[in-house]
């Protein structure tokens, strides 16, 4: 029998794992991103950013075990490395906007 998946061609694992890695650094920072903007009216922020944290997380290691499991080392790598990249990419976009209702020092 013939096993087939995501991860068996070179290029195409690769660009597989490049992918997932980008669309889980996103999903975790557009978590975050949710996260701070709500805290202001929030009644428990800090269940809040557990509850967050905890989500997000679980998402990204299940995100990582899939590359692991049906990839190989390398693979995983490309993956960290296109986690990384969504952050890269905004920090170096631009100065930081002013928070929300802050006048700042």
């Amino acid at each position: 029998m013939i096993e087939s998946n995501v991860f068996s061609g070179p290029l195409p694992g690769y660009i597989a794992s490049l992918g997932l890695g980008i669309a889980l650094g996103l999903f975790f920072l557009w978590g975050l991103w949710l996260t701070v903007r709500t805290l202001p009216d929030s009644n428990r922020p800090a269940l809040l950013m557990l509850a967050s944290l905890v989500l997000r997380f679980g998402v990204v290691v299940a995100g990582f075990f899939l590359v692991a499991r049906y990839g190989q080392w390398p693979h995983l790598m490309v993956a960290a490395a296109g986690f990384t990249l969504p952050r890269l990419l905004i920090t170096q976009r631009g100065p930081a906007t002013e928070p929300r209702g802050g006048t700042g020092p």
